[in-house]
């Protein structure tokens, strides 16, 4: 980071119990101080803000805004502990706000896995998972914002995007081009899921990849560095885009190819296509995978539901 722009944005490296590793947080020092995104409610997440904080000549009570690109824990779990001891304003996009409530709309997702035939044990597990993570994160209502509405640290000033897809209000914070604060939008070493959610007005279901690729093609077009949550900052923002969007054409491809022969469910397909995810454990994040791969083809005419023996099942046209 070069420019007098960019030299007022530190990055802040908090290390997270979770699989997808340390999450990124951002310091704006400017004539206000901005965190973009905080960490995890724990104490260590906890320890490094304020020594980041420390080393720049800050304290926490020096916190004037907190900007969350979404309601995961590593991203807000702990905004609701700093602004009561800065005073911040916490700003945010209100589909998020089962999140940020930690509300797991767990109800909603019993009856989806329950209708696709996915076993009982299968969804408890999923629960105790849900449960798990509730450790790292408290509940927080936080000033809303929306696409279109602008957010300044004083001499730097963001619009707002609401960039759907990895959550229902995921936002990114977007300075002339220059600077987008990514949250989980844009990462350079992963593909990001595009996570089973609910849309907070309605209960229906999101069409996660879906709107996640929008999301993608919108940002395709700009410039300049992306400052992402995890991994390392993006100097290329279209070639990184084309590159997750190919990707997502091979996978669609496969998943397509796995319902050639016959009628599958969602499960079936999972247990395909990832048996090893599987195995270990990771069933949230390989549904909402393949869920969003069915969504494309539904939506395509390529492929259609269907009811068989009370379950979903899927299969190509």
């Amino acid at each position: 980071m070069s420019s007098p722009k960019k030299e007022r944005i530190y990055p802040i490296k908090i290390p997270t119990p979770f699989a997808v590793g340390p999450v990124y947080c951002y310091l704006i020092k400017d004539d206000k101080n901005v965190l973009v995104d905080c960490g995890q409610f724990e104490e260590q997440a906890h320890n490094v803000i304020e020594e980041e904080l420390n080393k720049h000549g800050l304290q926490l009570q020096n916190i004037d805004e907190i900007w969350l690109t979404h309601g995961h824990p590593d991203h807000f779990g702990q905004a609701a502990r700093l602004a009561e001891l800065s005073g911040a304003t916490v700003y945010g996009h209100r589909k998020e706000e089962a999140n940020f409530a930690c509300n797991s709309d767990r109800e909603l997702f019993a009856i989806f896995f329950d209708n696709h035939g996915i076993p009982g044990h299968s969804i408890q597990q999923m629960v105790e998972q849900l449960d798990w993570l509730q450790q790292f994160q408290r509940p927080i209502e936080p000033k809303w914002i929306q696409e279109g509405d602008t957010l300044n640290s004083g001499t730097l000033q963001f619009e707002v995007l609401h960039m759907p897809g990895h959550s229902a209000g995921h936002l990114i914070f977007v300075e002339q081009d220059e600077i987008i604060f990514g949250g989980d939008l844009l990462l350079d070493h992963i593909t990001t899921n595009a996570l089973i959610n609910f849309d907070p007005d309605t209960d229906a279901r999101n069409k996660s990849l879906l709107q996640y690729r929008n999301s993608l093609e919108k940002l395709r077009g700009h410039t300049g560095i992306l400052l992402p949550g995890h991994g390392e900052t993006i100097l290329d923002i279209p070639a990184t885009v084309e590159h997750h969007l190919s990707e997502h054409e091979v996978r669609y491809a496969d998943v397509l190819k796995a319902l050639k022969a016959e009628p599958r469910s969602l499960l079936e397909v999972s247990l395909q296509l990832f048996p090893e995810p599987m195995r270990k454990g990771d069933l949230f994040l390989v549904f909402s995978e393949v869920m969003g791969y069915l969504d494309w083809g539904v939506k395509e005419n390529k492929v259609h539901e269907i009811m068989d023996e009370d379950q979903v099942r899927y299969q190509t046209k």
